[in-house]
């Protein structure tokens, strides 16, 4: 088989506004992608943050010509940096290839930042929750939907500032709520798959608050399917309302997410005036009901 890049030669050297501005101007691969000024804006904010690593700097030999194969929105926006504010300690990985063909320069843009080798949600939640033995052994999916439910509910019903993109998990650091994500380990399992939305999770955190006793055997009862005896305690309804919702994705549409927090909020608070319910009532134009 034919190779189709060979690496001629690489090295780590000092970041300078020379070498951003000369390799900003270089010409381009006829593989590179276009210019986005949101990744240009997200990066600069990286470097402003203090959160900037080595740059990956890579360029092509094909024939008697040189040209950029990476590196193209990092050198754009460290070259328009204004003095004051370009990092002064930071590295480029400069590397150059030699390819044998246009296809070759193809073939060399796909292995770097390859998509099967970049960082998921999934990804970023586990490091953090690496980070701490005491839920390390929660299932990472589970850990995961726990704590984007925590912050659905933090944005959506107490509209206190909540996180965003990978930020979401760091709230693996709030050991106050690593109770809360042991138990969702316990009660999000292949058994109860139609828990498992962030605002029903958003739901169970916010009963959990209320009172964590009657919360937890509240969920559990609906998970194994309510009273048995009762088709009209609040237990059981809620678990054939779920279970229905999982079942018909029209329905699911129909009662939209923040309904399904709604739902799960009426029934909660039904056992809590030990009530009982016919079905369950999701409306939220007045708001979402306070949680008793």
């Amino acid at each position: 088989m034919t190779t189709e890049f060979q690496l001629v030669n690489s090295s780590v050297v000092a970041l300078t506004i020379d070498l951003a501005k000369q390799f900003a101007m270089m010409e381009a691969s006829p593989t590179e992608r276009a210019l986005n000024p949101d990744r240009v804006k997200y990066l600069k904010e990286k470097v402003e943050a203090g959160q900037a690593i080595t740059f990956h700097w890579t360029t092509a030999q094909f024939g008697n010509k040189e040209v950029r194969m990476n590196g193209q929105h990092s050198s754009k926006m460290l070259s328009d940096l204004e003095p004051a504010k370009f990092p002064t300690n930071l590295k480029v990985l400069r590397e150059s290839y030699k390819v044998d063909s246009p296809e070759g320069m193809a073939m060399l843009y796909r292995q770097i930042d390859n998509r099967r080798s970049s960082r998921t949600p999934q990804d970023i939640a586990q490091a953090y929750q690496g980070l701490y033995p005491d839920i390390g052994g929660v299932d990472k999916g589970t850990a995961k939907l726990a704590v984007e439910g925590v912050n659905w509910w933090r944005r959506n019903v107490e509209k206190v500032p909540a996180l965003s993109g990978d930020d979401i998990y760091t709230l693996f650091g709030e050991t106050g709520l690593h109770s809360f994500i042991k138990w969702m380990g316990d009660v999000l399992s292949i058994k109860t798959p139609e828990f498992k939305r962030n605002s029903i999770v958003a739901a169970m955190y916010a009963t959990y608050c209320a009172g964590e006793a009657d919360a937890r055997k509240f969920w559990t009862n609906v998970s194994r399917g309510g009273d048995q005896y009762n088709d009209n305690d609040p237990a059981t309804v809620l678990d054939q309302w779920l279970k229905a919702i999982k079942e018909d994705s029209d329905l699911g549409k129909k009662i939209g997410v923040g309904g399904f927090y709604q739902g799960c909020i009426y029934a909660w608070n039904a056992l809590r005036e030990t009530k009982t319910i016919k079905d369950i009532k999701y409306d939220i134009r007045k708001g979402f009901s306070a949680v008793i």
